[in-house]
């Protein structure tokens, strides 16, 4: 029984300086390995969506008026094209209309569930490309309620999944 305790004892020791020493050795500095990771860094792909402007005020706007609208501009200033997926936004009173190099309107994209499934919009836009989002903003949608300060956000997602969000703001007056 005392042999069998000694055994147990040696093994479980062994067995934690064994994982002493194997963490150890990734944690030992390695001229080469830093070279590479190095190498790694300088040629990462930068894949995003950018703009120089996300956020636009509207200030006040009167209900009575109608619509208000602004555009953000969207660039690809990475060194590979990239797949803009889908557009959405935060609130069915707001939509986005990707304009197109010829001039067209590709759209309106809203947010996901109202009036149905959200429309893809699979359009690459090229290294150095740079393509523009006209945000549509209806202060009627909410009617007499939606009077006061309003905050909406639009969703431009890449086919890797990264997202480039853009806002709106407003104060609503009848």
């Amino acid at each position: 029984m005392k042999n069998k305790k000694v055994m147990v004892w040696i093994l479980v020791v062994a067995g934690i300086l064994g994982l002493f020493l194997l963490g150890g050795k990734s944690q030992i500095p390695n001229a080469q390995n830093e070279e590479i990771k190095l190498e790694n860094e300088s040629t990462k792909i930068e894949n995003k969506l950018e703009t120089t402007e996300a956020f636009y005020d509207f200030g006040t706007i009167s209900m009575k008026n109608g619509n208000v609208s602004t555009t953000f501009n969207v660039s690809n200033s990475s060194n590979q094209d990239i797949n803009l997926k889908s557009i959405t936004t935060s609130c069915m009173c707001t939509v986005a209309y990707l304009l197109k190099q010829d001039g067209d309107k590709k759209g309106p994209y809203g947010m996901p569930g109202h009036g149905g499934l959200a429309p893809k919009v699979n359009e690459i836009i090229t290294t150095g490309e740079t393509r523009n989002i006209e945000v549509v903003y209806d202060p009627n949608a909410h009617g007499p309620a939606g009077v006061g300060m309003v905050d909406r956000f639009i969703y431009l997602e890449d086919g890797e999944g990264e997202v480039l969000q853009l806002e709106i703001k407003a104060t609503v007056t009848p």
